[in-house]
């Protein structure tokens, strides 16, 4: 039953597409407002959306490619050297001449599970011409497409082609904006906030928007997934009339940053592994974002990955 397991989680091979940030994570019992407080824990990371989800996939077996922009100073070249070093295939990363890769402060708050983010993008990275990268691109390669839903005009060439090859497109949508919402209503699996599907929707309540969005004629996805952090996850299908729950696990919180890429990528694993029920997915990936939480940093450590038995 494991070799099994096994087989089906390295089949799938992924191209994954998004950001890479290098997050700087502070954690603290609370985030104070025009005051001083000493924090609990500090450390540099390799992290962004898209690379959260990429390297969560690496670890629980997925065989990743990685599209993404990185900047020529030191930074860039850590971050694929980190990649590399998780067996990632780094052959798409774009090294963009004379900029500088992004960059975070990520403030958490222990007690109340919130975070601020202190963002930095040099305009120098996205300049840099990516035509003759995505050119390069052969989706054959792969069984699949996951983005972050960030640096659209790296993810719109390919989402599209993928759809027209019958591809799995699984994209997040955090900014409902004209791009996010064009994004949306191409991607086979929608894994979004609930606050995002509730303004694609235009509807307040949860349920009602996941079944608006899963009977419209503008969406082409089969799946669609609100995301809400302590409050779990709701998700459904097109052709079905429920909408399931799915509650988050009590966990010994050290840090909630990149839950929602843990979730994603613990879904894609879900997908490889042939878990059979959308609820079953959701579970899966509910377990991986547990692991997240209870990890210091955006990515999850094997010792958590093995305590919520998803390895």
């Amino acid at each position: 039953m494991m070799m099994a397991s096994a087989v089906r989680r390295s089949s799938m091979r992924v191209l994954a597409i998004g950001n890479t940030i290098m997050d700087t994570v502070l954690t603290a019992e609370h985030i104070p407002v025009d005051d001083k407080v000493w924090i609990d824990f500090k450390q540099t990371f390799v992290g962004g959306q898209g690379a959260n989800a990429a390297q969560t996939m690496q670890k629980l077996g997925l065989a990743v490619s990685f599209l993404t922009r990185l900047g020529s100073d030191d930074s860039g070249s850590v971050a694929k050297s980190h990649y590399e070093s998780l067996g990632i295939d780094t052959s798409y990363c774009i090294s963009a001449m004379n900029s500088q890769t992004m960059s975070a402060f990520v403030l958490t708050s222990t007690k109340q599970q919130t975070r601020t983010c202190l963002m930095h993008k040099d305009p120098k990275l996205f300049e840099f011409s990516i035509a003759e990268h995505l050119a390069d691109i052969d989706l054959d390669r792969f069984d699949a497409v996951y983005t972050d839903g960030h640096q659209i005009d790296l993810t719109m060439p390919i989402v599209e082609q993928a759809a027209k090859k019958g591809l799995p497109t699984i994209g997040d949508v955090e900014v409902v904006d004209s791009d996010g919402r064009d994004l949306a209503k191409l991607v086979s699996h929608l894994i979004a906030p609930v606050q995002s599907m509730r303004e694609l929707a235009g509807e307040e309540d949860i349920s009602k928007a996941l079944r608006i969005l899963a009977s419209s004629s503008s969406y082409a996805g089969h799946t669609f997934i609100g995301t809400g952090g302590t409050d779990g996850s709701w998700g459904t299908q097109r052709g079905e009339d429920s909408v399931c729950h799915v509650p988050a696990h009590k966990c010994q919180v050290k840090d909630t940053v990149g839950a929602g890429d843990a979730f994603h990528a613990g879904f894609m694993a879900a997908l490889a592994r042939g878990e059979p029920s959308l609820q079953a997915q959701m579970s899966f990936a509910t377990r991986v974002a547990a692991a997240l939480v209870e990890t210091a940093g955006p990515v999850a450590s094997r010792e958590m990955l093995e305590r919520w038995q998803v390895l």
